[in-house]
């Protein structure tokens, strides 16, 4: 009988099989962006690296416990990402960091897909994943973009504006970027994929937000 017919869910990993479990995660958060929570399978995943099912689920209670720890391994990303655009930049404070963490959150954006995709299929309804996406991929990122502004002793009609519609023009100008991708290169050649476009694009953002405080 072929290893795919197993149908138990607990047991010993199979030998002949290898299992990278930060591969399995990366897998996991292809799958989940594209299909969403609902429409993901574990068999998609195990699909996606060749291995059984059974092998993921040796190694994962279930799929939210899959989905939980591959959400957890993204943000794990994000904030080494974020520590060291920090520590390339320690001559930068105030309006000019911000910018450079503009710019760092679409090449993020740009390197990992899931990152946006699955913010926008949870942050519009209120579930547990919902609470958990915001922990842990949202607010991390909100807090390192305006602690520049909190530690800045000037800056003060910056601080005038609401945190909420600070965020939220900053995840809009950025996520739409990539969100309208298969629009932009249908209806303008643009692909917003590349170095040179993020580049462009992060200039025009940065500039149309924070060149008058500057």
């Amino acid at each position: 009988m072929s290893s795919l017919n197993i149908k138990r869910k607990r047991g010993r990993p199979i030998a002949s099989q290898k299992l990278n479990i930060e591969i399995i995660l990366e897998a996991a958060l292809d799958v989940f962006s594209d299909h969403g929570y609902e429409g993901a399978q574990l068999k998609e995943v195990a699909q996606k690296v060749g291995v059984t099912t059974p092998l993921i689920s040796y190694h994962f209670e279930n799929k939210e416990d899959l989905w939980k720890k591959s959400i957890i391994h993204l943000s794990e990303k994000i904030m080494l990402r974020y520590e060291k655009v920090r520590k390339e930049h320690l001559d930068l404070k105030g309006i000019s960091l911000l910018k450079a963490f503009s710019k760092e959150y679409l090449y993020l954006m740009a390197e990992f897909p899931p990152m946006y995709k699955v913010l926008l299929q949870e942050m519009g309804r209120k579930s547990w994943r919902y609470d958990f996406v915001s922990q842990h991929l949202l607010m991390p990122v909100v807090w390192f973009g305006h602690k520049p502004i909190t530690e800045s002793n000037d800056l003060e009609e910056f601080k005038s504006i609401p945190v909420a519609n600070f965020v939220s023009i900053m995840f809009g100008a950025s996520s739409s970027f990539f969100v309208l991708a298969q629009t932009l290169e249908a209806e303008y050649g643009i692909s917003p994929f590349t170095k040179e476009n993020i580049e462009i694009h992060a200039n025009i953002m940065n500039d149309l937000i924070f060149k008058q405080f500057e």
